[in-house]
């Protein structure tokens, strides 16, 4: 009787040895892969990952995009950093809002101030974010408070719809100060 059971048993553990090395080879074969886009990111070469990668590689693609002010297709990789580390994510919205700032200056040069100021409260918002995640982020901080001057939070009068638009002056100065020179 015992001799019966015996060997089902061992084909059964000799079967699920054989699925744990399966599955551990494709572990080791997705890292493998994810090592090797980091590596082409980090050289300079747009690489596509692969579905289920792992959130150091996805937060390498996003810093190459950003990097080449592509915010646009950076933000896309958010979902995929959603469950990663707080420094992590910190990072990838500093990057963001580093894009966004560098996109900002070129439309401060061109005297495109509309865009800029766009641009500009952008950067803030990813700034912050990148703060929420990770409160030490020294860098985000220095970051922000050079957009913040950039673009002054400030509230607007009339802002509360009390008032007729038609009859408000027109504003004659724009939200964008100036370029700030020198250190804060």
């Amino acid at each position: 009787m015992i001799r019966r059971a015996v060997f089902p048993l061992l084909c059964l553990w000799v079967a699920l040895a054989l699925a744990a090395t399966v599955w551990a080879g494709l572990l080791v074969w997705g890292a493998a892969r994810d090592n090797r886009a980091i590596r082409d990111l980090a050289g300079g070469r747009d690489v596509v990952l692969r579905d289920g990668a792992d959130p150091r590689a996805v937060h390498a693609r996003a810093l190459y995009l950003a990097l080449r002010d592509r915010p646009q297709d950076a933000e896309a990789m958010a979902p995929a950093l959603a469950g990663a580390a707080p420094g992590l994510q910190s990072e990838y919205h500093y990057a963001l809002g580093n894009a966004r700032m560098r996109m900002g200056f070129d439309r401060i040069e061109r005297n495109r101030i509309d865009e800029a100021t766009a641009l500009i409260n952008l950067a803030k918002a990813s700034y912050r974010q990148a703060l929420r995640a990770w409160p030490g982020h020294y860098d985000a901080k220095v970051n922000l408070d050079l957009a913040m001057r950039l673009v002054r939070d400030m509230p607007r009068e009339g802002q509360d719809g009390d008032k007729d638009p038609d009859t408000q002056p027109r504003r004659l100065w724009t939200d964008l100060p100036g370029l700030p020179r020198g250190a804060p």
